[in-house]
């Protein structure tokens, strides 16, 4: 399963009692490299003038970071914040994987104010996992309508808050694959529309045949399943990652209305040659019923908003979506240091008159790598990407996209 991701550029770790290992326990050790590996952990103790660790303890008790979050993106500009993170085993390993929590509490350029919280752990010898993602958002983020990338001059920038609260409890059903039951929570309230108010035509009113909505809330349960077979939940060489959810917000819960919805992630990642990797990403997130506006499919939406690079958050959004994204991944050092990708993707969005997919938007980019902890495989991402319709983007964060 997917680890907590942040958007931290520079980290200060605070470990206890060691630097950060293996993200997932029962991950067999790789043989010793040819040459010595470094990040910037190792650039950081230079400075400090500390010895940079070469032996680390594989199963650390408990590791603790605090990390100065910093990021770039379309939807928010530029990100600063503060992002804690625990890293901790329940049981022995290799019996059991590794599980994490983060908070990350941030401001952006664009006066949004957000507290991110998000919690993976596996009981002892994984007799369960338990998932949580829990957020508040006070933020902005600009709506075109439903279907296909529109033109900017459509562009109404929604300001609102929301309050999200999921957690999903799995249990193994064979091996690798993983069952469990959700619930579902999303309040979005203090629902601004500028164009509303000035008597404009807006996507938002046009949705809700002509009023004006201000709150919009759903509460419901879900049926889950996951199978993961990667080498590493945050640089995979090789493996299967996939994940299917399906949800329904009856009324009895106190959703506004009746609606359901269907999600299926599937993700492939294969050695091309040495230092090299081809990954595929491919989702459907597919709705019934009468989903309130802001729960809609929409890019960047994903749990990890990764998807779609090349368009803003929410840039296309629609009542079913099929997106696909394949990128080639390439280390550029034998020390491991230095990195790049590139990437392309295909979003179809169903019209929202016929229902079918008629058109497909394209995005596509290049990437910088630089890594930031050598023992966690994880990597500071620095992406520009050019979609449609005018959409473009500097991305910056930690992490792959998938």
């Amino acid at each position: 399963m997917p680890l907590f991701r942040h958007p931290a550029l520079l980290a200060v770790l605070l470990l206890l009692p060691t630097e950060l290992a293996q993200a997932q326990a029962g991950a067999p050790d790789s043989a010793p490299p040819a040459v010595a590996q470094r990040d910037l952990m190792d650039l950081l103790a230079k400075v400090l003038g500390n010895t940079p660790k070469t032996v680390v303890d594989s199963n650390p008790p408990l590791v603790l970071s605090i990390l100065p979050a910093f990021s770039v993106n379309p939807a928010y500009g530029v990100l600063f914040g503060v992002a804690t993170t625990a890293l901790v085993r329940l049981g022995p390993p290799p019996e059991t994987s590794a599980s994490t929590a983060g908070v990350t509490v941030s401001y952006t350029t664009k006066q949004q104010f957000n507290v991110v919280a998000r919690a993976n752990i596996f009981g002892p010898r994984n007799e369960f996992l338990f998932q949580g993602d829990w957020r508040y958002l006070d933020t902005s983020q600009p709506t075109y309508g439903l279907g296909p990338a529109q033109p900017e001059e459509l562009e109404d920038n929604l300001e609102f808050r929301l309050i999200r609260l999921y957690q999903t409890l799995f249990r193994p059903v064979s091996g690798q694959v993983l069952a469990g039951i959700g619930y579902h929570l999303n309040n979005y309230y203090d629902i601004v529309d500028p164009k509303a108010e000035q008597g404009l035509p807006s996507p938002l009113v046009d949705y809700n045949d002509g009023r004006i909505v201000t709150r919009m809330f759903s509460s419901g349960l879900s049926l889950n399943m996951a199978f993961d077979s990667r080498d590493s939940p945050i640089y995979a060489t090789r493996g299967y990652y996939v994940t299917g959810s399906f949800r329904t917000f009856p009324t009895w819960l106190g959703s506004d209305t009746e609606w359901q919805s269907f999600q299926a992630d599937f993700r492939t990642y294969t050695p091309v040659w040495r230092r090299t990797v081809f990954a595929v990403w491919a989702t459907t997130w597919f709705t019934f019923g009468t989903p309130p506006y802001l729960e809609l499919p929409a890019i960047g939406w994903d749990t990890y908003q990764r998807s779609g690079r090349g368009y803003p958050q929410g840039r296309v959004r629609g009542e079913n979506q099929i997106y696909l994204e394949g990128e080639y991944r390439v280390t550029l050092s034998p020390d491991g240091f230095w990195g790049a990708a590139a990437f392309v993707n295909l979003l179809s969005t169903s019209d929202p008159a016929t229902g079918s997919f008629k058109k497909v938007n394209t995005g596509a980019g290049l990437g910088l790598r630089i890594k930031l902890n050598k023992r966690s495989t994880t990597n500071i991402t620095l992406d520009y990407a050019v979609g449609q319709e005018g959409a473009s983007g500097l991305f910056l964060g930690t992490g792959e996209a998938f």
